[in-house]
């Protein structure tokens, strides 16, 4: 009945769908997983990690810890790994089909599937630890339930080659939003060596490969400012780090000022600046916090107990016109990252977007109301 299933559900195409962030896939490409082709087969095919496989595979040994103070392992029956499926559209799923191809014994074991819709709020565990056979293709029947979310929780750790949502397009989908950034001018780039900021406001997900605006390891916060064609009230950026796994930054930031009747180049003069924090109390805020990091010119600053440990943070002059929009964010690697329900304070004209220290971002959006 399962392989009646799975053949039946290949000749229906699958709701289009991405990635948008995983737990973990050391040993592969975990996006294309998400893809409608049939899994490649990689068997004679090597990388430096050793046999190539395609779609998502973890590291091993999730449920299983060592401690060493008792000289014992401690197995976590429910510890997993995760991934993280944005729909493309809105869709009235019926059929989950998740696809082991390939994966002879290092399959993953078990998996829950989990479904949210943004319309609605409402979220639903469709699918409780399944059981999934090695080198096999599985369809899961479930009660038709709306989505624009799934969430897989993996037992406990292997490799899925595919996984793919059956189901309605929905008639009611969530409004396109225009991203404010396209169009827009850019100034003040800090860095852009392997790629310029514009190409993270156009990136889409549409190559296999990094791709967007990337700077060199030298950077200590790399800012650029993007002038809008018409102001707008902003509440909510995009930060898409998608396939920079090992270069993407630690943390973004983005500020907006309205600049009308004024020179942005003055403006700037009170944006936000790198400072240092030395023992909890002594705030250092250099000119030029680049030159000062590279210099390693806090090994000389006087009064303090302790030069080569400190905190780093932004700081905004007192009375800036500059707004904190998300004034602080961590980033993880290869994840596209929704920052909502922010408020730029009324219409802005200039959006200051900031990440630390340095890296790659593949996509950048700002969206908002046009005043």
């Amino acid at each position: 009945m399962p392989a009646k299933k799975a053949a039946k559900a290949k000749k229906r195409q699958p709701v289009p769908a991405i990635l948008l962030a995983y737990s973990d896939s050391d040993f592969t490409n975990p996006h294309e997983a998400m893809l409608a082709t049939e899994p490649k087969d990689c068997r004679g095919d090597f990388t430096h990690m050793g046999a190539k496989y395609w779609g998502y595979e973890t590291r091993r040994h999730k449920a299983t810890t060592v401690d060493s103070r008792d000289a014992a392992l401690v197995y976590d029956h429910d510890a997993h790994n995760w991934l993280l499926i944005g729909l493309k559209k809105r869709a009235k799923v019926d059929t989950v089909t998740i696809s082991t191809k390939w994966y002879t014994g290092n399959q993953v074991r078990a998996a829950s599937v989990f479904l949210s819709d943004e319309l609605s709020g409402k979220a639903k565990k469709v699918l409780d630890r399944v059981t999934l056979k090695p080198d096999s293709d599985h369809a899961f029947k479930i009660a038709p339930t709306f989505a624009t979310e799934c969430y897989v929780e993996c037992y406990y750790e292997g490799g899925i080659s595919r996984i793919n949502l059956f189901g309605e397009i929905a008639k009611d989908q969530p409004p396109l939003r225009r991203n404010l950034l396209k169009g827009a001018k850019i100034t003040h780039v800090s860095n852009e060596h392997y790629g310029k900021p514009d190409r993270a406001v156009v990136g889409e997900r549409q190559q296999m490969h990094m791709f967007g605006w990337e700077s060199a390891r030298t950077g200590f916060g790399e800012r650029a400012l993007f002038h809008l064609e018409r102001p707008a009230i902003i509440d909510e950026v995009v930060v898409d780090t998608y396939l920079h796994r090992l270069n993407a930054p630690l943390t973004s930031h983005v500020y907006a000022v309205n600049a009308r009747g004024k020179s942005i180049d003055n403006l700037m003069k009170s944006a936000p600046r790198w400072g240092l924090v030395f023992d909890g109390k002594k705030e250092i805020i250099p000119d030029d916090f680049q030159a000062y990091m590279l210099g390693q010119k806090y090994l000389k600053e006087k009064g303090v107990k302790d030069r080569t440990n400190f905190q780093i943070r932004l700081h905004l002059p007192k009375g800036s016109p500059w707004q904190p929009v998300l004034p602080f964010a961590p980033l993880r690697p290869d994840t596209y990252h929704r920052f909502g329900g922010l408020d730029s304070g009324g219409p802005v004209t200039h959006v200051l977007y900031m990440h630390y220290p340095h890296g790659g971002i593949h996509g950048l959006k700002v969206f908002g109301t046009e005043a």
